[in-house]
C-alpha cells in the first residue's frame, strides 16, 4: 500500500513555499497553526493571481520601468485577493510596492507584494521579513504545481489532503456544492497534485492527512516544520488567528479533535457509493475506508461535470450576494481572479 509522502528535509526552506489542498481540507487551519512560529509566516487572503499573470506576464514589458510595473499592478489591483485585503484596511501604495521588490522581475514583484503586505498585516513583527520563510495558502494551486516550482526554483510545497466524502459534505454545508461534483474534483486534482509532487520529490514536497493532523497536532506539525526546515516552537497546537468562518469549526479557537468520518452518519448509503466509484483509487493510496472495493474507479462525464459547475456557480453567486449585499458586487467578486 503506498503511504503518504514525508521528507527527511532539515535544510532551511528558500521561500516561498505553497499551502495547498481541495477545499474544506483544514487548509486555514494549517496556515494558522503554521503562523504560531516566528520564523512562518503566511497572509490570510488567498493569491490565486500567480498562474494567470505568470503566464501573461510578458506583456506588460520591462518591469524595471515604473510605467510597466504600474500597468502591471494596477491589472492585479482588479483581482480577489486585493479585494480581500482592501476590506481590512491593506491600501498598498504603488511606489512603495515597486521600493520593496529585491528584483524588478515577476518573482520580484511577487516577493515584494508579499513584503508589503507583511508589514501592514504584522506591524509588530518577531522577525524581520528577511528572516523568515514566507509562504501562500491558496487550495486551488493543486494543479499548478509544475508552473510554481518552475517559476520559484525552490519553492516547496505542503499539501493537506482530507477523505473526499467530508470535505463532500462540508462544501455542500458551506457553499450548497454539488457533492458528486466536489468528488470528481477532489479526485482530478489530488491526482495531479500528487504527480508533481513525486517529480519534485520529498525536499520538496510534504503530504500530510487532516484527519491525522486532528489526531495528534504536535507529531504532524512537527512534520512540517521539519519540511519547512524550522524549529517547531514551543506552543505548537495553538492557532495564530481563528481561521474558520464557515462550517462546523466556525470561529473554534482550538483544533477539533475527531472532526471525521462524518459521512458515515451524514451521507446517504447511495451518494457514498458514487462518490467512491470518483475516488476509490485514492482513497486507498492514502488508507481511507472503502465500504465498496470492488467498486471500478470511474471519471465523471464532461457534460455532467459542467452542468454541475454551472448550478454550483449560481448557489455561489447566491451565497456571496449574501455576503456582499448586492449581486453586482457578487458578479464582481466572482468575476476577479
Amino acid at each position: 500500500m503506498v503511504r503518504c509522502i514525508a521528507s527527511p528535509v532539515t535544510t532551511r526552506a528558500i521561500p516561498p513555499f505553497f499551502l495547498v489542498g481541495n477545499p474544506r481540507s483544514g487548509t486555514k487551519l494549517l496556515r494558522e497553526l503554521l503562523n504560531v512560529s516566528p520564523d512562518i509566516w503566511m497572509s490570510d487572503g488567498e493569491s490565486h493571481f500567480i498562474p494567470k499573470y505568470t503566464r501573461r506576464v510578458a506583456r506588460f514589458g520591462d518591469l524595471v520601468d515604473r510605467d510597466n510595473f504600474r500597468r502591471l499592478t494596477d491589472a492585479l489591483r482588479g483581482t480577489r485577493v486585493f479585494w480581500h485585503w482592501k476590506r481590512r484596511g491593506i491600501n498598498l501604495d504603488t511606489a512603495e510596492w515597486y521600493d520593496a521588490c529585491p528584483r524588478h522581475d515577476w518573482p520580484g514583484v511577487i516577493e515584494g507584494l508579499f513584503r508589503c503586505i507583511h508589514r501592514y498585516e504584522i506591524p509588530n513583527p518577531r522577525l524581520p521579513f528577511d528572516q523568515i520563510v514566507w509562504g501562500d495558502k491558496t487550495p486551488v494551486y493543486m494543479r499548478e504545481i509544475p508552473l510554481l516550482a518552475e517559476l520559484f526554483p525552490h519553492a516547496r510545497f505542503v499539501h493537506i489532503l482530507r477523505d473526499p466524502r467530508d470535505c463532500c459534505l462540508s462544501t455542500e454545508t458551506a457553499w450548497g456544492n454539488a457533492p458528486v461534483r466536489t468528488a470528481a474534483e477532489w479526485a482530478d486534482r489530488t491526482r495531479r497534485c500528487r504527480a508533481a509532487g513525486q517529480a519534485l520529490g520529498p525536499g520538496r514536497y510534504l503530504e500530510l492527512r487532516y484527519e491525522d493532523l486532528t489526531v495528534d497536532v504536535r507529531k504532524e506539525l512537527g512534520r512540517v516544520f521539519d519540511f519547512l526546515g524550522v524549529p517547531t516552537p514551543a506552543d505548537a497546537g495553538k492557532l495564530f488567528r481563528v481561521p474558520e468562518n464557515l462550517g462546523t469549526a466556525k470561529g473554534q479557537t482550538q483544533v477539533v479533535a475527531g472532526n471525521a468520518a462524518k459521512w458515515k452518519q451524514k451521507m446517504a448509503p447511495d451518494l457514498r457509493r458514487t462518490i467512491e466509484g470518483l475516488t476509490g483509487d485514492l482513497l486507498e493510496t492514502y488508507r481511507y475506508e472503502r465500504e465498496y472495493p470492488e467498486l471500478p474507479v470511474r471519471t465523471l462525464p464532461a457534460a455532467e461535470l459542467l452542468a454541475y459547475r454551472l448550478r454550483d456557480a449560481w448557489f455561489q453567486l447566491r451565497f456571496r450576494r449574501k455576503e456582499l449585499g448586492s449581486w453586482s458586487a457578487a458578479v464582481r467578486f466572482l468575476m476577479a481572479r
